[in-house]
């Protein structure tokens, strides 16, 4: 693809990615990350971005307080992201994937004291402006979606490399394109990626095909927890920390179990817990009925209508109770 109206932006975002490609072009050092667990979406972003600003001569720090997902241990330069509770120097700019505010990088830099300028790119319903530049958009399908049209704005040729990477984030946060966040934009951005030569059968496979022992145990788990209530109409899923320790798996394995929730179809919500540590970590999937941000945000948490998330420092049993009241009022 040659032409910038391929992939369309509206006039506003526009200014906002002129405004970016300048900032690449004047500043020497880059800090990259994340909210505290990366995804798909965040981890490619922050590798095909590091690599393009490689190419343009800067020095780049890519790190996240938690680790990355094993199915993204395939794409090139994934072994170069940091994991770390702190970072220290200082940076000419940080760029910041997919947070609603610091709290959600683990504050991992202090943005007002490293950094001389921060970029926030995000495409959640709830999010923050705390950057200097702000390039938000809730109707995009993914970061990686965002990426495209500024790589081709700055006259960034993808590598197939590159192009992988920002692939997995779009499959990933789009549901392999099946989620209601997919959108016209999503596809055409998929078909500038596979131009490149992006292997999508490697990329299924490392992705979705391939599962430990110990994940396909605690799946068997988790559907074995499996419950309706509120007239069949919210599936509820659980792990427990013993269900960890018996599969000797992690949570990093829990890929994929809140969607089995939604199947059922008299199902409207699918709501899974599992503790980790001293908290419930809950995911929620919908289908449209209900704005599952909303309710998440309410808790502290965040995501889209369809797919959010939060964690309550509570016992497993009080977190779903305290879950299910909310759902059984906004149902």
């Amino acid at each position: 693809m040659k032409r910038n109206t391929e992939l369309p932006m509206s006039p506003a975002q526009e200014l906002i990615v002129k405004r970016l490609v300048e900032t690449v072009k004047k500043n020497r050092t880059f800090f990259l990350t994340g909210h505290e667990k990366p995804d798909g979406d965040t981890v490619g972003s922050e590798l095909a971005f590091a690599s393009f600003l490689k190419k343009n001569g800067k020095r780049v720090v890519m790190a996240n307080t938690g680790a990355i997902p094993d199915y993204c241990r395939f794409l090139k330069g994934s072994e170069s992201i940091k994991t770390a509770q702190r970072i220290s120097g200082k940076f000419d700019v940080a760029v910041i994937f997919e947070c609603s505010g610091p709290e959600r990088m683990g504050n991992i830099i202090d943005i007002k004291t490293q950094a001389k300028t921060v970029v926030n790119i995000d495409h959640h319903a709830h999010y923050g402006l705390f950057g200097d530049i702000n390039l938000v958009n809730p109707d995009a399908s993914s970061n990686s979606e965002q990426l495209c049209p500024i790589f081709l704005r700055a006259g960034h040729r993808l590598s197939k490399d590159e192009a992988t990477a920002l692939y997995v984030g779009l499959v990933t946060d789009t549901g392999r394109f099946q989620q209601e966040n997919t959108r016209a934009q999503s596809h055409r951005v998929a078909a500038h990626l596979l131009e490149t030569g992006v292997n999508v059968a490697e990329v299924y496979r490392q992705v979705y095909g391939t599962r430990s022992v110990s994940a396909l145990r605690l799946m068997s788990r988790a559907l074995a927890s499996l419950r309706l209530v509120n007239n069949d109409r919210v599936a509820v899923l659980r792990l427990s920390k013993e269900d960890f320790l018996a599969t000797g798996a992690g949570d990093g394995d829990t890929e994929d179990v809140v969607n089995r929730g939604l199947l059922p179809p008299s199902v409207l919500v699918s709501v899974f817990l599992r503790e980790q540590g001293e908290s419930v970590k809950i995911s929620l999937r919908g289908k449209g009925e209900v704005d599952l941000c909303r309710l998440a945000v309410s808790l502290g948490g965040g995501g889209h209508k369809n797919a959010s998330g939060v964690t309550l420092a509570e016992p497993l049993d009080r977190a779903e109770i305290k879950v299910l009241s909310l759902l059984k009022k906004v149902l």
